[in-house]
């Protein structure tokens, strides 16, 4: 009996199993299928990132084989005068014959022999090397010419011969009279992306073709030039390495090693060989190099200036030139530069490295905004090596009516500064010119943006777009209560004029 009742059991767990496990199956599938449904639902819109293997680096034997032959060792000599005292030296000698009447009348028998040093590339197979300025200018303060000694891979020595140089770019381009060199072809730097690999070949303290590798770090670094177009890498670069070349992977020259930074490890820049091609026809020539140049201060558009001017993106015009090429085509103070020939322009870098990138005499297009009116206007470029020379202002609109206003208080309670009017003592406390108008600044708050942008002693001629003469004027123009008070401001010492935006308190 319990034999049947167990065997009748058994037979039907056998009859019901199958659909007991099919059931099962079923569930587990659809809990995945609901759990793998929400994780698709978390993860939507998530890219995987793939590594590419374009840029797998290559053998850097294969690159140095091919591109030392192309490196040389450049020497510079040039002669200063000693400095070591001689029977015609002395405070007595100096008492009677004057001061510096060695330096006046120099004693050739005085002289030392200065050397320097550093890198270069071949270009031609005539001769033609590319390396820096300061390679081949010689010891400061040398007299007469420096002489330039080529040194190839075989130990050959030749006179280098300095055909042109551009100081800004720190490029200079000299020749050796040989044939049939090995030479490297300049590429194009705007190719090469951020984080590729270059290799830097040159002559480190004397060790002469010495190769090392590394990444591009950055491009568009601002050096002492004031031209923002250098190439950032961390490939190794030392004193020598001047005038080397920074090469890509492909074997091409995209760029001249000009200068580290002394702050840091492994932070060197370099001249972009397209800025080098640029000026390689004038520098053949022996002409001076032209480059543009607009006759403006451009100022970053940062938050302050957004809310003043009513504009996102683009760059201010702090101040304006007379005589320069953009007063002449009439660009304005607080003009917003947004494009030049439809290139947009984000940063004063930006826009630096595009302008002097063109030529003097070259004609640009500027997109701008004025009074939130967008406009074009057609400027010739100026010669940016005359830009040091100094451009008569016409003479200001002469109102000496100062009219004292106790009101200008609340610029220290809105603005963090105050100002008063030009009286004669404070014209004589801060040095100030007669001929300049308009309010100076004569305290600033310390706990104020002010503080970081005003000094006592600045004299204010402007506020916005209108001429600031006396008290009575600027108080004037606070009364239409901005929210960021734009001023234009000469500092008297040194005869600099320059925007400053300063924000409401």
């Amino acid at each position: 009996m319990n034999l049947d009742i167990k065997g009748n059991r058994l037979q039907h767990l056998r009859k019901y199993l199958p659909s007991f496990a099919l059931g099962v199956l079923v569930t587990i599938f659809g809990i995945s299928s609901i759990l793998i449904s929400q994780d698709a639902k978390t993860t939507r819109g998530l890219q995987l990132v793939e590594g590419s293997q374009k840029d797998t680096l290559p053998s850097i034997a294969d690159i140095a084989d091919k591109l030392v032959p192309t490196v040389v060792s450049i020497q510079t000599t040039s002669y200063v005068q000693s400095r070591q005292p001689d029977m015609f030296s002395g405070d007595l000698f100096e008492f009677f014959m004057g001061p510096n009447y060695n330096r006046r009348n120099p004693r050739p028998d005085n002289e030392e022999k200065a050397v320097s040093g550093g890198s270069g590339v071949i270009i031609s197979s005539d001769g033609e090397i590319i390396t820096n300025n300061h390679v081949i200018e010689g010891y400061r303060g040398s007299s007469g010419k420096s002489e330039v000694e080529v040194t190839l891979t075989n130990g050959k020595k030749y006179k280098g011969k300095i055909l042109g140089r551009d100081q800004e770019l720190d490029i200079a381009l000299i020749k050796i009279e040989t044939k049939n060199l090995p030479y490297a072809k300049l590429g194009d730097s705007d190719a090469i992306r951020i984080g590729q690999w270059v290799v830097a070949i040159g002559n480190p303290f004397g060790l002469d073709h010495t190769v090392t590798q590394g990444i591009l770090s950055a491009r568009g670094r601002k050096l002492d030039t004031g031209i923002s177009s250098f190439l950032q890498t961390d490939a190794a670069i030392n004193r020598g390495n001047s005038g080397g070349p920074l090469i890509n992977l492909q074997g091409e020259v995209i760029g001249i090693n000009t200068a580290i930074s002394a702050q840091g490890q492994n932070i060197g820049f370099a001249v972009p060989s397209n800025s080098v091609s640029k000026i390689l026809k004038v520098l053949r020539s022996g002409k001076p190099v032209s480059r543009g140049f607009l006759g403006i201060s451009p100022i970053l558009l940062d938050s302050n200036y957004q809310e003043a001017l009513g504009v996102a993106e683009g760059v201010v015009v702090g101040s304006v030139e007379k005589g320069r090429a953009a007063s002449n085509a009439g660009l304005q103070r607080l003009d917003i530069i947004t494009h030049i020939d439809r290139q947009a322009v984000k940063t004063p870098d930006e826009l630096i490295a595009i302008v002097s990138s063109r030529s003097a005499g070259e004609s640009v297009e500027l997109d701008i905004i004025r009074d939130g009116k967008k406009m074009m206007i057609k400027v010739t470029l100026g010669d940016r090596n005359l830009m040091s020379q100094n451009i008569p202002n016409p003479s200001p609109n002469e109102d000496s009516t100062d009219l004292r206003n106790k009101s200008t208080m609340d610029s220290e309670k809105n603005w963090g500064f105050m100002v008063d009017s030009l009286s004669p003592a404070l014209r004589a406390k801060y040095r100030i010119a007669e001929d300049l108008q308009g309010v100076v600044v004569t305290s600033v708050v310390a706990r104020s943006e002010a503080s970081e942008l005003l000094n006592p002693g600045l004299v204010i001629t402007d506020v916005g777009r209108n001429a600031i003469k006396n008290i009575t004027d600027f108080q004037n123009q606070l009364q239409k209560n901005p929210k960021v008070l734009l001023v234009y401001v000469t500092d008297p010492r040194t005869g600099q004029r320059f925007s400053v935006a300063v924000p409401r308190r």
